[in-house]
């Protein structure tokens, strides 16, 4: 039960913070600030956890760099087609890919019905995002999604491994935020150029609020798979996905057609067969 509440106040957040950097004026200045100001906020509370050692060192080292390129491909894929297009590939086919690692590198077992359930969920975020016209536009963004998944699964594995691999949760947690805030500050210029410093300083008051989202989204999710299995945790994860839809439908005036809800309810359908197992 903590890590399916975990796990769920994260999928909402995460709904949040994703319609949020749509809407800013420079996407990727505000992943920029989410990294920096995490980094800040949790800081102070470094003093009070022990330092990561052996493995967990290298893990942060590992998923710092993945995350980095993770925002990059995460931006290009808003940059190219519409939010309520992407963000269903990116985050349905990211637990497919953490299902199969889980299973072949993490060696974690799950009865039929959970991948049953991952299937269904996974099926439903994708088709969520397909049911768009295929223009030009969407089928790059949909390419820069699908790498976005990989990504996704990736340091999904990294940080499960992470987070069971030091005493103390919070010692990994909290160091996450600081070694990905130092990644992208020194990534992200080197990408984009000194305008995207320029853009960052002109949103800087809701990078404050997006980077303590941050710290709830994926802080939590963190806690979650040292508490449960990774791949079902990181499917159920993905059903914000449906609130996502529905902000983009109040707030960006996205619509929903019948394919989108029959997506909607495997989702659902999914989220339930997977907390059942």
């Amino acid at each position: 039960m903590i890590a399916l509440a975990l796990i769920l106040l994260s999928a909402v957040v995460h709904a949040v913070v994703n319609l949020l950097t749509k809407r800013a004026d420079d996407p990727y200045a505000m992943r920029l600030l989410i990294g920096v100001f995490s980094a800040v906020l949790v800081a102070p509370f470094l003093f009070f956890v022990p330092l990561p050692h052996g493995l967990a060192v290298w893990l942060l080292f590992g998923t710092a760099a993945v995350h980095a390129l993770y925002e990059l491909l995460l931006v290009k894929s808003y940059e190219s087609a519409a939010f309520s297009a992407v963000y269903p590939v990116a985050r349905g086919t990211g637990p497919l890919f953490t299902a199969i690692g889980a299973i072949v590198i993490l060696h974690e077992h799950a009865p039929l019905s959970e991948i049953a359930g991952i299937a269904m969920v996974c099926g439903g975020v994708i088709a969520m995002g397909l049911s768009h016209r295929a223009t030009e536009g969407a089928m790059k963004g949909l390419a820069f999604a699908l790498a976005t998944g990989l990504t996704i699964g990736c340091y999904t594995l990294i940080d499960a491994t992470g987070v069971r691999a030091v005493p103390e949760a919070f010692s990994y947690v909290l160091w996450f935020f600081v070694a990905h805030g130092g990644c992208v500050l020194v990534t992200a210029p080197g990408i984009r150029g000194r305008r995207v410093i320029i853009e960052a300083h002109k949103q800087w008051k809701l990078g404050v609020l997006m980077g303590a989202l941050s710290i709830t989204t994926y802080g939590s999710a963190m806690l979650a798979y040292r508490y449960g299995a990774t791949a079902q945790l990181a499917a159920l994860r993905e059903t914000s996905v449906l609130f996502g839809t529905a902000l983009a439908m109040h707030f960006l005036g996205d619509k929903m057609n019948w394919r989108r809800w029959c997506a909607a309810i495997a989702i659902a359908a999914g989220a339930i067969l997977l907390q059942m197992g």
